[in-house]
C-alpha cells in the first residue's frame, strides 16, 4: 500500500441514512484536515422520485455535519444495477484511497461481511475499512498483531491498519496499545512499534489476547489480508472476543473469489459458543518484560506492579545472547475463573504501570515454566 495521498477523497457507501452520521465521523477522523468525504447511496434502475428523494434527503443531513467535523462532505447518489456494482464504479470514477463501509456485525449461510460488501472486498482496487459499531463512546485504540501480518502476504493489510491507526489517533488523542500475538521471529516495523507506549505479547492465539485486554470503549483495528483465513480471523474470532467494542477491520487490496469469502467466515459476528464459567483456581501466568533501550527497572519494580494482583515468585533479569535489551522475568499466580481472566488481571495491571512504558510485555500460561527455566539457565550462565 502506498501513502494515501490527501487530495483524494474518502468514499463512504451509505445503505442506511442512520449510520451516516457515525461512519461520516469516523471517515472524518482519517481524513486530511480539509479533505474530502464523499458519502455515496445507490438506487436501482427502477427507483422512483421518492426513492431518489429519500435518498438526497439522508445524504444532505450527513452533509451538514461537515463544519463541525472539518471536512468537506460531498454527497453522491448513482444509479446501478446493484450496490456493489455502484460502489465498483464510484471508486473507478472517483479515485478514492479508502472505502469505508458500515458492517452490522453479523452474517448469513450465503454472506459474510454482507451482501454489498462482499462484493467489493477482492474487487476493490482501493483499500477497505469495514466498521462494526459497538455499544459505547470510543475513549483507546488497540492493534492486534499476529505472526501472519509480518509475512510478505500480510504487510500490506499491516501498512494500513497501521495508517489508520495513526491518523485516528492524531484526530483524536486516543491512547493506543499493540497486541502481538505468535513467534517473535520476526521484529515489528517501526511504524507500528511508535503507535502505542509499550507492546503486550500473547504467544497464543490473537483473539485470546483480544479477549483477554479488550474493553467495551475500545476500537480495535485489525489488519487483515483478503484471504479466507484473514477474514475468519477478523470476522469470527474478533468479534466473539470482543463483542460490544467496535471493530474497524483493514483490508488490503487483492483478487478473492466470492466463493472463498461465502466459505471463510460461516456464523461469522454471531454469539459465540456457549461457555461454562470454569471454577475458580489458581493460574500461573509468567510475564517476560523486555525493557526498552532507555529503561532500567529493577526486580523490585516488577515484584511491587504484579503483587497487586497475585502472588509473585522467580523474579530475575537477564541479557540474552541473542538480544541486547535486557530482560525481566517473573511468575505470579493468579485466583481467577479460568486462565483467560487471570491473563486478563495480568495485563491491566502491566499496562497501567506508568513504569514499563516502551516496554514490550509478553505472557504466557505456566506449563513447566518454560520461560522461567530459560530465564534461570540464561542468569546461572553469567
Amino acid at each position: 500500500m502506498t501513502r494515501p495521498d490527501p487530495a483524494r477523497p474518502i468514499l463512504v457507501p451509505v445503505a442506511n441514512p442512520a449510520s451516516a452520521p457515525p461512519l461520516l465521523r469516523y471517515a472524518a477522523d482519517l481524513a486530511s484536515a480539509g479533505g474530502t468525504v464523499d458519502l455515496l447511496t445507490v438506487v436501482g434502475p427502477e427507483a422512483s422520485e421518492d426513492d431518489h428523494a429519500h435518498a438526497w434527503e439522508g445524504l444532505t443531513a450527513a452533509e451538514a455535519l461537515a463544519p463541525e467535523l472539518g471536512v468537506v462532505v460531498r454527497g453522491w447518489v448513482r444509479t446501478a444495477e446493484g450496490p456493489g456494482t455502484g460502489v465498483l464504479e464510484a471508486i473507478a470514477d472517483g479515485d478514492p484511497w479508502l472505502v469505508l463501509m458500515g458492517w452490522r456485525g453479523t452474517t448469513e449461510a450465503s454472506d459474510v461481511f454482507g451482501r454489498l460488501i462482499d462484493h467489493v472486498v477482492g474487487r476493490s482496487s482501493v483499500p477497505l475499512a469495514v466498521i462494526r459499531l459497538g455499544l459505547e463512546p470510543v475513549d483507546r485504540l488497540v492493534v492486534p498483531i499476529s505472526a501472519e501480518h509480518l509475512l510478505p502476504g500480510g504487510c500490506g493489510s499491516l501498512t494500513l491498519a497501521a495508517e489508520l491507526t495513526a491518523r485516528i489517533r492524531a484526530s483524536t488523542e486516543h491512547p493506543t496499545t499493540v497486541l502481538r500475538s505468535g513467534s517473535r521471529e520476526h521484529d515489528l516495523p517501526t511504524s507500528i512499534q511508535r503507535l502505542g507506549d509499550r507492546i503486550h505479547h500473547d504467544p497464543g492465539r490473537t483473539h485470546r489476547a483480544v479477549e483477554a485486554f479488550v474493553r467495551p470503549t475500545d476500537l480495535i483495528i485489525a489488519p487483515v489480508a483478503p484471504t479466507a483465513s484473514g477474514l475468519r480471523a477478523a470476522t469470527t474470532h474478533l468479534a466473539w472476543a470482543a463483542p460490544d467494542a467496535t471493530l474497524m477491520v483493514a483490508v488490503d487490496v487483492g483478487p478473492v473469489s466470492q466463493e472463498s469469502l461465502v466459505d471463510a467466515v460461516h456464523d461469522a459476528g454471531s454469539p459465540p459458543p456457549t461457555r461454562q464459567v470454569p471454577p475458580r483456581r489458581e493460574q500461573r501466568i509468567v510475564v517476560t518484560i523486555r525493557l526498552s533501550d532507555e529503561q532500567a527497572l529493577g526486580t523490585e519494580a516488577v515484584e511491587e506492579i504484579l503483587r497487586g494482583v497475585g502472588t509473585v515468585e522467580l523474579v530475575m533479569s537477564w541479557w540474552p545472547d541473542e538480544d541486547d535489551r535486557a530482560h525481566v522475568g517473573a511468575t505470579v499466580t493468579v485466583t481467577s475463573e479460568g486462565p483467560n481472566r487471570a491473563l486478563a488481571a495480568v495485563m491491566t495491571a502491566m499496562h497501567d504501570a506508568p513504569a514499563l512504558a516502551g516496554a514490550e510485555i509478553s505472557y504466557e500460561l505456566d506449563r513447566g515454566s518454560p520461560v522461567a527455566r530459560t530465564s534461570a539457565e540464561a542468569a546461572s550462565d553469567r
